[in-house]
């Protein structure tokens, strides 16, 4: 299961980072909405006067960031629980920034701008109390060659 869960994460990191770079340099104002969602006071000021105007400095940041996460959750011994440490705390940071969703009120908040983030915290979070002896890309050559060998 463990795995399974390594096999969901991984690419949303290793993919994601995609996005980032092509929104970055071709429709950065796009990453303007996440500020008019966040939650902790004064942050909404911060994003607009701090962020934005170097957002594409951030969003390239944020593909490296991606990639390194990626890289670690695919791998193998203590780096994984690193890695997903990291997923983590960023998913956590997405929890108090949104997903740049306007709503009317806040139960259609938390269901469009929270709820994700905390789907995608909870599903990691038993991670942390796992080993990893091999890489996902281990698991997945050994069940090849399971399957080979049937």
């Amino acid at each position: 299961m463990k795995n399974a869960v390594r096999i969901l994460v991984a690419p949303w990191y290793l993919l994601g980072w995609l996005s980032h770079v092509y929104l970055a340099l071709a429709m950065p104002e796009m990453y303007r909405g996440f500020g008019n969602t966040a939650l902790i006071p004064g942050f909404r000021e911060l994003w607009r006067t701090v962020v934005m105007p170097e957002i594409v400095f951030f969003a390239l940041a944020l593909a490296a960031f991606e990639v390194v996460v990626g890289i670690l959750i695919i791998g193998k011994g203590t780096p994984v629980k690193y890695g997903l440490a990291a997923s983590i705390l960023f998913n956590l940071f997405l929890v108090q920034l949104g997903l740049a969703g306007q709503t009317a009120d806040w139960v259609s908040d938390l269901l469009v701008n929270r709820l994700p983030n905390l789907v995608f915290i909870a599903i990691q979070i038993p991670l942390l109390f796992c080993t990893f002896e091999r890489s996902l890309f281990e698991v997945l050559a050994g069940k090849w060659k399971n399957r080979a060998i049937q």
